[in-house]
């Protein structure tokens, strides 16, 4: 737990208004709270933990009122963390000294998911954090925890009424069989029922098809679970119908390769291509987001899924947004943190025999569904650094699993030659190199609007801001709800040459990128008066991200300003020019 980057944190909390999933305060100037059960289980309860802040006042805008007594404030969160928790809770706990108080300030970890899901006693209820607020589990969702306790063998349970002959595609089991015998010694000398036996696709005394076996071979392993599949769908896009919800819905079906095949397909279908120039300045059509990418993310949903009772009633969705591409599947991670995925030779798999064969199952294009196992996670970051895109967001929220990934513009040979004269920017990661080009082009940074951009927590976004501030690349300004972020240097002076801007015939300035978007922006206001985010993305044919981007530019440079506090009625005006 670092303090010292506690009072951006707060400054967050003040401008949200609110709490927030990893952050929960606690009024306790006039004794111990008594709402803290709830959130201490929800917290033991969820992936990472979660930090509680005694002595403000979320009533008070977040006030400091400090803690009655520090060190009796330990003592009663340490009384209940041992005496009122199923099982008992682990913490740590630190005495703070801010704007004049004592805050206390405890880190609540994360319970062994042999133990989950943590209770409190005096109820027997269990909670989960969702937002800013504590949840009782539903009957699903402790089923989910429960199941949890153990390794999981759920894909090798036997299907009842499936058969061989009957449900199993004999030419995916021809070439799985093949391929077994190809890249194994032991299985080579077995017969072709034993093979299937031995690696899990069939069990029992009539050796019928495990849910492993059906769901990697099977002809339409569907009939059996109705809802092992990949529902899939486009966000709506200007020009649509007024009420649209979704485009190109699709449901995919079959076997695991099959849904992996078509899958990518749809995706490709459904997203640009993009020209990305070398070095050498010749220019190579991209995809939005890389195959190799999208195809791991959909190969890991696909595999790694949890396949319990309480699980088989939901499907892996798939979504496709203006700004970025979103995996989530039911099951979170198993024998594994948020933390150490992509870490060299750390696996661990929720369906260990699904993810053996699937290692010898091959799609249409003569790949296998996994090369390799712990090869997954660190092939996305290897795809997506290449391209020049930010890390994707992984969020395990314990019983589901879901994955953004921003579809953040390449950076251009410009910006890159840039950041190589920058010294520290060696040091960045992808988000703040990105942040610090945007920077440059007259962006102006909240922790809010830079989750928006690159989706983090508040916490991952403060150490993000305060490393540019400490690299000596961003500077801050105002406090609390105003705290912003802008290129170290540049003030509210008119921005440097913008990464995009470019001069046209006639001496006169054509303007593309994030200088464009803001003029487009700015004249639509002018024209129409006062307009919500939402609205303004929507007329531009932005994404709310590119639209956010180009009203913090306007707003730094005096152009424009939000009326009242930020919402999605919020909206934003034109300001008058001398």
């Amino acid at each position: 737990m670092d303090l010292s980057q506690l009072p951006d944190l707060i400054d967050v909390l003040r401008a949200e208004g609110s709490d927030l999933a990893e952050v929960e305060v606690k009024q306790a100037a006039g004794g111990f709270p008594r709402s803290v059960a709830a959130t201490v289980s929800a917290f033991a309860n969820a992936p990472g933990g979660g930090l509680l802040i005694f002595g403000l006042d979320e009533e008070a805008g977040f006030s400091a009122t400090g803690v009655y007594n520090a060190a009796q404030c330990k003592a009663a969160l340490a009384s209940l963390a041992r005496q009122a928790m199923d099982p008992p809770v682990t913490f740590v706990a630190e005495t703070l000294g801010f704007e004049g108080v004592s805050l206390v300030v405890a880190e609540i970890h994360e319970a062994p998911g042999s133990a989950k899901p943590v209770r409190v006693n005096a109820t027997g209820r269990a909670y989960l954090r969702a937002g800013d607020g504590d949840f009782e589990l539903s009957q699903v969702e402790e089923q989910a925890f429960l199941a949890n306790r153990d390794a999981p063998r759920f894909d090798q349970e036997v299907v009842q009424g499936a058969s061989i002959e009957g449900d199993l595609d004999p030419e995916l089991v021809d070439a799985y069989v093949d391929s077994c015998r190809r890249s194994s010694a032991s299985l080579a000398r077995l017969t072709d029922a034993d093979i299937l036996f031995r690696t899990g696709v069939t069990a029992g005394a009539e050796r019928s098809p495990t849910l492993a076996g059906l769901l990697a071979l099977g002809v339409h392993p569907q009939q059996f679970v109705p809802n092992a599949v990949i529902q899939a769908s486009v966000a709506p896009q200007v020009g649509d119908p007024l009420g649209t919800r979704a485009r190109d819905t699709r449901r995919f079906d079959g076997p695991i390769p099959l849904m992996l095949e078509e899958a990518l397909t749809w995706v490709a279908r459904n997203t640009r291509t993009r020209i990305r120039f070398t070095p050498d300045g010749h220019g190579h059509d991209e995809p939005e987001y890389p195959r190799e990418a999208v195809r791991e993310l959909l190969s890991n949903a696909l595999v790694h899924r949890d396949l319990g009772p309480h699980a088989l009633t939901q499907a892996i969705t798939l979504k496709l947004g203006a700004d970025q591409l979103l995996i989530s599947n039911p099951g979170g991670l198993w024998g594994l943190t948020v933390s150490s995925l992509g870490t060299a030779g750390v696996t661990s798999t929720r369906n260990s025999y699904l993810a053996r064969i699937c290692q010898n199952v091959r799609t249409g294009r003569d790949r296998r569904v996994v090369e390799a196992l712990a090869s997954g996670v660190p092939a996305i970051l290897g795809s997506l650094r290449d391209a020049g895109m930010v890390p994707p967001r992984f969020h395990d929220q314990g019983i589901r699993f879901t994955v953004r990934v921003p579809n953040e513009a390449l950076l251009a040979p410009d910006d890159l030659a840039w950041l190589a004269e920058v010294a520290a920017a060696a040091r960045l990661s992808e988000v703040q190199r990105h942040a610090l080009v945007a920077m440059r082009g007259g962006a102006v940074w909240s922790n809010k609007s830079l989750r928006a951009a690159y989706p983090m927590d508040s916490r991952t976004a403060t150490v993000a801001l305060t490393g540019l501030v400490a690299a000596g690349l961003a500077e801050p300004s105002g406090d609390g709800a105003g705290r912003v972020y802008r290129l170290a240097g540049r003030g509210r002076a008119e921005p440097a040459r913008s990464p995009g801007r470019a001069t046209g015939e006639g001496g006169k300035r054509r303007y593309t990128s994030r200088r464009g978007n803001a003029e487009q922006i700015l004249d639509l206001l002018s024209r129409g008066g006062p307009a919500t985010l939402g609205e303004l993305a929507m007329s531009c044919g932005l994404s709310e991200r590119q639209a956010q981007y180009a009203l913090e530019l306007l707003r730094a440079e005096g152009h424009a300003e939000l009326l009242g506090g930020r919402g999605v009625t919020s909206k934003y005006r034109a300001l008058e020019q001398d």
